[in-house]
């Protein structure tokens, strides 16, 4: 079997400079769902409001980073935004919040 350059060059991690641009295309398609309420892009009835409303960012960030970690992003975001409201209620509530190690808060 042969390897073009391409192959070799997409099966490299990518740098920092280009995770770090990865991640600021991730930020602004991210504040953009949050702009239109959109907590889950890949429900289908909110993904069509994240379409229509933030296909340029979703390009980008398509464009930024590689498929896996686009992917990644977008299935782990529901999640992070309900333990964030949780965090937030429990606080607001007065309850004790337990940092359990080899957690991240």
């Amino acid at each position: 079997m042969f390897f073009s350059k391409k192959d070799e060059a997409e099966s490299e991690p990518p740098s920092r400079s280009k995770r770090e641009i990865c991640w600021a295309s991730r930020d602004a398609y991210f504040a953009c769902l949050d702009k239109y309420q959109v907590d889950n892009p890949l429900d289908p009835v909110k993904g069509k409001i994240a379409s229509s409303k933030c296909g340029a960012e979703d390009k980008q960030f398509q464009k930024d980073c590689i498929a896996s970690w686009v992917k990644y992003f977008k299935e782990k975001r529901p999640f992070d935004l309900k333990k964030e409201r949780l965090l937030k209620e429990a606080a607001d509530q007065g309850q004790e919040i337990v940092q359990m190690d080899g957690y991240k808060k």
